[in-house]
């Protein structure tokens, strides 16, 4: 009796020890509930998260496309203004040469001693023409300016050069030729131009006497490097 009574007390305990672990699991169970609402929780708002991420990123994703299509744009028309820019200085060379085409510039031609006096220019270009290229007095006598003047400042132990813009084109040409007479004397004729057609005709200078060593008829009109009597090819900006 005593060893049924020891046996039913064993298992009655055993009973008990179950009883508090199943309790136990409906304790594990309910955090294991509470746990998953939390995770479903988190998990919407990620995926909320997500959804306005990935709208953002369409949105700027078409902006970008946007300002890409912008951007192209404007860098044609940029390129546009650029091209136009560029025909519109060659415009401008041209107009400034054009106004220049009467033009003859003098050189070491002796300036008054003292600049209280002004000088008479016209009248120093007369007589050089006549004494130093031996045009005849009667055709000197003959030629029209509509403008004869120094130019730039005047600067201690250097003549200012001479500037005369001839009132007939042919005149110039016929003063213009006889330039080679001037050769060793230090004084010197030549046409005014633009700055930028002064570069260019710098530059076409070693092909022209590379030219004339050849033995080829060579010579420089405005821009444009003449060989043979044929223009040669125009650099990148200049004038068509």
């Amino acid at each position: 009796m005593t060893d049924i009574m020891s046996f039913l007390k064993e298992i009655n305990g055993r009973v008990k020890g179950v009883e508090k672990r199943l309790d136990s699991l409906d304790v594990f169970e309910k955090r294991v509930g509470s746990f998953e609402k939390e995770v479903t929780k988190i998990w919407n708002f990620v995926q909320d998260q997500a959804k306005g991420v990935g709208e953002r990123v369409v949105l700027i994703e078409d902006k970008m496309e946007s300002v890409d299509l912008n951007l192209g744009i404007a860098v044609e028309r940029i390129q546009s203004l650029e091209k136009q820019q560029i025909v519109l200085k060659d415009e401008l060379c041209y107009i400034q040469s054009q106004s220049m085409r009467n033009n003859l510039i003098f050189g070491n031609i002796p300036e008054s001693p003292t600049g209280e006096i002004p000088e008479n220019c016209e009248e120093i270009v007369k007589n050089f023409i006549r004494e130093k290229l031996k045009i005849a007095s009667n055709l000197v006598e003959k030629l029209s300016f509509e403008r004869v003047h120094r130019m730039g400042q005047r600067e201690a132990g250097r003549n200012q050069k001479i500037v005369a813009k001839f009132s007939l084109y042919k005149e110039r040409e016929l003063v213009r030729r006889e330039w080679k007479v001037l050769d060793g004397t230090g004084y010197f004729i030549h046409e005014q131009f633009p700055k930028e057609v002064i570069e260019k005709r710098k530059m076409l200078v070693p092909k022209l006497i590379e030219a004339k060593k050849e033995g080829k008829l060579a010579w420089i009109s405005f821009d444009t490097l003449y060989i043979d009597g044929k223009p040669q090819r125009k650099t990148r900006g200049d004038r068509k």
